[in-house]
This record gives C-alpha cells, structure tokens and sequence, in this order.
C-alpha cells in the first residue's frame, strides 16, 4: 500500500505544471583591463555596468593607448551602450561611438525609436532607418545580454540581433566547455563564448565571462584574417 501511495504521489508531481523561471538584469561592475595587440601591450581599458533608475542599464567601454603608437596617436576611444530592461531581457534605448586618434575623431551612434519601432543609425553626415525586432542591441551592449544568458543557465548556441550601420544583422555565439583561466586577479572559473561566422572573413571573437563574478567578461580576444589579434585582459575589479 505505501509503495503505491508514493507512486501515485511521484505520478502527481509529474503531472504539475512546470514554470519557467525568469531571467534576471545582468549584475554590474566595474572592472579595469590591460590591451594589447599582437601580445605587446597596448594600453588600459575600462568596462562598467551601471543600474540606472527605470530598469535601464549603461554600458560603457573605454580604451586608450598608453604605449608605443597608440601612445602617440593619443588613441581615446569610448563605446557606450544604454538598454532597458524589458523583463526577459535587455532591448536598445541608444548607443554610441567616439574614438580619437591621430588629430582625427571618429563618431557614431544608435537610438530606438519606440514609436516606429525603427533603428536610427547616424555616422558621419547620414542618417539611417530600419526596422528594429523585439530585443535588438547594438554590438557593444551583446557583451550584457551574453552576461544575461549565461546567468539564466542557458548554453549551446546563443542568438541574438545586432544594430548595425545599416540593418539588423542576426548573431550567434557557441558557448564552449568550463575553463579555468589564469588571470591577473587569480586563476577564474569561465566559460568561453565564441563568435560563430559564416561569411568566410577569417575573424575570431572570443570572449571569457566569470562564472563566480556575477559573469562578468574577463577577456576579449579578436583575430583578423591577417593574424593580427586585439586582447582585452581584466586587471581589477573595483
């Protein structure tokens, strides 16, 4: 008889519904990084996460050179990217890009119109417009909504849809196998998340987040066709 009242009530259980469990805002930080290019040390860089009021997340990038050319060249380059949060995750307010280099400023920006529903993409004197799906983001700000997923467990292939100059471009990123990576703040439990290109360029993008630091990134690397790689390594985190 208790042998069949257990079955009946792990029969019961099986039978419920099953709820899906939100995800949640990313969590943010404020972590400094070393660059380098072809291994040699480049510059710093800065990345934060702020939780602004309203459910909008700032992400903001910074770069600048400190050594070599890059020193000369007074090479300041500043990404930042401002979202909402729309309760299962992170969608485009606006986004911008400034760099400085060599006497010469390179500038351009993203902003939703949530009226249209349309992407407003400017760079240089031109103006831009196209429809814009549920949850873009502009490239930088992906590096949040990766943080996002990875916290929401999910793993395999992860998609998501690019603001770019001048359309929507879908993207996808493999999540690889746990690492242990070696860093200046210690050794770090990850997990790899790796670009997945299809159009023959011969570029990598890979990115470590931490898996005990809220998912935080602790590197990014990128390869060009050519052999030349760009390495952001964290330093600290403040």
């Amino acid at each position: 008889m208790l042998k069949s009242l257990r079955a009946a009530f792990a029969a019961s259980l099986l039978a419920l519904p099953l709820f899906a469990v939100a995800a949640a805002p990313p969590k943010p930080f404020n972590a400094e990084y070393e660059l380098r290019r072809n291994d040699q040390v480049l510059g710093t860089g800065q990345i934060t996460l702020r939780a602004l009021p309203g459910g909008q997340f700032e992400l903001v990038t910074r770069s600048r050179g400190t050594k070599g050319l890059a020193a000369l060249a007074g090479l300041d380059r500043e990404e930042r990217s401002l979202m909402r949060w729309t309760g299962s995750g992170l969608e485009l307010v606006e986004s911008s890009m400034r760099q400085k280099a060599a006497m010469r400023t390179r500038e351009q920006s993203l902003r939703l119109d949530p009226a249209s529903r349309a992407v407003v993409s400017r760079h240089k004197d031109g103006e831009t417009r196209y429809p814009a799906p549920p949850g873009v983001l502009d490239r930088h700000g992906l590096t949040a909504a990766m943080m996002v997923a990875l916290a929401d467990g999910q793993r395999g292939t992860l998609r998501f849809n690019s603001a770019e100059r001048r359309e929507v471009e879908p993207q996808s990123y493999r999540v690889a196998a746990p690492v242990r990576l070696r860093t200046a703040i210690g050794t770090e439990r990850a997990l790899r998340v790796e670009r997945i290109r299809t159009d023959g360029s011969g570029r990598v993008t890979k990115l470590w987040f931490a898996r005990e630091r809220g998912w935080l990134p602790l590197r990014i690397k990128q390869y060009e066709a050519d052999g030349e790689t760009i390495d952001m390594r964290i330093t600290a985190i403040r």
